[in-house]
């Protein structure tokens, strides 16, 4: 194995002497009777010779200045208990927000996308002494008042602040509390009374993870030709893309979430409906996309599966595909650009408009004098009589469609009499209607609400 050195258990160590920074004792009172404080400091090191004559200033001479305190490892062993499947890895993906290169400022846009594969940590459990240096009970005792309180029996430490490190939080606990170390009778060589506290805290040292740049491959040249002439590769390369070249794209299909599709826009809504999310702010495509990749603006489609066909698995002929992008002011809509060649063939000749013939007629109420070739769906049942202006002949009923044919209104689509579907589009607002002969009802083809697993986006 290659070299590696991240520092954990000095990390570790560190975070432990933290915990004692900051302490202070009661020293009495100054000139004027204010009461006066003196901070501890706390450091690492055992009691060897040399840290001793480091502490005495090389000198036997220099008495240790209390109060203070030090910490060091008394021991350090395996914790089997806590010990998981040695060879586990578990991959995390990361996204990182795009970078203006130009600007120097982060973007609201997903920019480079890595994989983390973290491998399983080993346990361990560390033990760690302090000891408490004071020349008198008194300093001693308001600084194991102030220390012990807080261990009941433990505090938690983070070694890291990154949220990928899966071993960033421990606990320490105290274990034990030496009053102290002096004996009586010791004599006079040395006025310092040390206590100590021993604590024990579990650690994860982790192996080197590996990090990955993932690239996304949005174009492939897999049709190789030969060009003869400069012009033939004009002609092969339309605005830089390779014509009929296969494009690859990220497949998102949501499971939170429903899409209604009206009037040239997508608009997403929670399972239930609604538009807001469980916070109460408005649902963003952009934030709901954004770990999935880059939406592209005229080449990012979205594929609605009309209701009609949901018996199919793939769906792929009844498809209904758009090409989208973002809505300039509303967060929660998508502009879609219909491909009018993924909808149904009509099967019925286009209307000239869908009215109601009791409040309109040819003429009247904003129709046109009747002409041949006029045909109508209508909502109602058509009058009859001889002051109506449908003529007295004709006795249509409610989603029948009547054209005019020189010189009366007749019937061209017997509603009542037909069980098979049947698509119709009506020429006054380009949008496409399908008769629902079990249901006895027009819909339309292929706008409304789409439920999950009804629809999907291709990034």
């Amino acid at each position: 194995m290659d070299y590696f050195y991240d520092e954990q258990i000095r990390r570790y160590i560190q975070q432990f002497i933290r915990l004692f920074g900051g302490f202070s004792v009661r020293m009495g009172r100054d000139s004027n009777g204010n009461q006066v404080f003196q901070r501890v400091p706390v450091r690492y090191g055992d009691m060897n010779r040399m840290a001793a004559a480091i502490i005495r200033q090389n000198s036997e001479n220099t008495i240790n200045t209390t109060p203070f305190m030090s910490s060091y490892i008394t021991g350090m062993t395996i914790k089997p208990d806590y010990r998981a499947n040695p060879t586990h890895v578990e991959k995390v993906r990361v996204y990182e927000r795009k970078y203006n290169q130009t600007d120097l400022k982060y973007e609201n846009d997903v920019g480079d996308t890595y994989t983390i594969e973290r491998h399983m940590p080993v346990p361990y459990d560390i033990t760690m002494q302090l000891d408490i240096w004071t020349s008198n009970t008194e300093q001693k005792l308001q600084l194991l008042e102030q220390i012990l309180v807080l261990f009941n029996p433990s505090l938690n430490i983070h070694t890291s602040d990154n949220e990928f490190d899966w071993s960033a939080l421990t606990y320490v606990e105290l274990t034990n509390v030496q009053w102290s170390i002096r004996q009586i009778p010791q004599g006079v060589d040395d006025i310092i009374d040390v206590a100590s506290l021993e604590f024990n805290f579990p650690v994860l040292i982790n192996p080197p993870a590996k990090v990955r740049r993932q690239t996304l491959i949005h174009t492939i040249i897999n049709k190789l030709q030969e060009l003869e002439t400069d012009s033939g590769e004009m002609e092969l390369f339309e605005e830089g893309i390779p014509v009929s070249a296969p494009t690859q794209y990220n497949l998102v299909a949501l499971e939170d979430y429903q899409v209604q599709f009206l009037n040239g826009e997508g608009t997403i809504l929670t399972k239930s409906g609604g538009q807001v999310d469980n916070n109460g702010n408005l649902l963003s495509w952009k934030d709901i996309l954004e770990p999935f990749g880059e939406l592209k603006s005229g080449i990012s489609n979205i594929r609605f599966k009309r209701p009609s066909s949901a018996g199919d698995p793939l769906g792929y002929a009844t498809d209904v595909i758009g090409t989208l992008q973002f809505h300039p002011t509303q967060a929660n809509k998508l502009l879609i650009t219909l491909d009018s060649s993924s909808l149904p063939n009509d099967t019925l000749s286009v209307v000239n408009g869908i009215i109601d013939p009791t409040k309109s007629g040819p003429g009247t109420g904003g129709i046109p004098a009747a002409a041949t070739g006029q045909r109508y769906l209508i909502l109602d049942n058509l009058p009859s009589g001889t002051n109506s202006a449908w003529g007295s002949g004709n006795t249509a009923k409610v989603n029948d469609i009547i054209e005019y044919n020189g010189t009366q209104w007749v019937t061209v689509f017997d509603a009542s009499n037909t069980t098979s579907t049947q698509f119709v589009t009506n020429v006054n607002t380009s949008k496409q209607y399908e008769w629902d002969g079990q249901n006895k009802q027009w819909i339309d083809s292929y706008e409304g609400v789409y439920s999950v697993g009804f629809w999907r986006i291709y990034l």
